[in-house]
């Protein structure tokens, strides 16, 4: 389980984290923002696909090879733009959809095929890397004025988006889902309520809740164009997410508990 979190985390993040830039798509941000969006995420992804290759994990030989070949793709796409002053968004979109699947593929092999838990781990890594633009886009903003501060109205509105439908998801599964446990079949709600259950709180919480709520005033410094507050609220929500992913994938993998 140690092995494979990070395997999955860094994969998913360098995946999906270029995503977001298709929300300046319109309005591209300039000064070299894109170089550090696509630099993290390719170095990210490729420890990991490193990882896969130096690990003993039960991955296909032939899925290793096509986790090379999508990363040197996305190292074709980062080496064709870095130079440039704004990037071609929708590139990047087409390598890292190729990225959602060579992920799923790697997820069923390494974990299990079941569809949902792919989808909600998708959706995780999603939530990580948009809180994580979101951040650096504020920190952005405080080495380069005049920016436009719809770049990180719409980077924060992404975010609360993402952790809504979270929200959404968790209270249905928590209201329907089973646990086995002890070899029987228990409701999510009471497993919550064991010992062992008990850092799902922790997960909901941090992972979900606090940020969402806290995501208000993040709005509130934007609507008073302080980017400078806002920041320091994403640096916090970006803490509290990443404790929360932690506690989420854990009881992932060991409980097969897709929230």
């Amino acid at each position: 389980m140690l092995v494979k979190i990070p395997l999955l985390s860094f994969l998913i993040f360098g995946i999906t984290y270029p995503l977001f830039l298709l929300l300046s798509a319109k309005d591209p941000i300039k000064h070299n923002f894109h170089r550090f969006q696509l630099g993290c995420p390719v170095v990210m992804a490729g420890l990991s696909i490193i990882g896969l290759w130096f690990y003993p994990v039960p991955v296909a030989l032939s899925l290793k090879y096509t986790s090379l070949l999508w990363l040197a793709a996305f190292l074709l796409i980062t080496a064709l733009n870095w130079n440039k002053q704004t990037v071609n968004p929708w590139g990047i979109a087409i390598v890292a959809l190729w990225g959602l699947k060579v992920f799923a593929d790697i997820y069923s092999q390494l974990i299990s095929p079941d569809a949902l838990a792919i989808a909600i781990s998708i959706l995780s890594g999603f939530i990580v890397a948009s809180i994580f633009y979101a951040m650096n886009l504020g920190h952005f903003y405080l080495n380069v004025h005049g920016l436009n501060i719809k770049h990180l109205k719409m980077a924060t509105i992404a975010f609360a988006v993402l952790l809504t439908l979270r929200l959404v998801w968790n209270i249905f599964y928590i209201s329907s889902g089973l646990v086995m446990q002890g070899g029987e079949e228990i409701s999510l709600l009471h497993f919550m309520m064991t010992v062992d259950g008990f850092f799902l709180w922790v997960a909901l919480f941090f992972g979900t809740i606090f940020p969402l709520g806290a995501s208000y005033f993040a709005f509130g410094t934007l609507k008073l164009k302080n980017t400078q507050a806002t920041t320091g609220i994403l640096y916090v929500l970006l803490s509290a997410v990443l404790l929360g992913d932690l506690a989420y994938k854990y009881y992932l993998l060991k409980y097969s508990i897709a929230m």
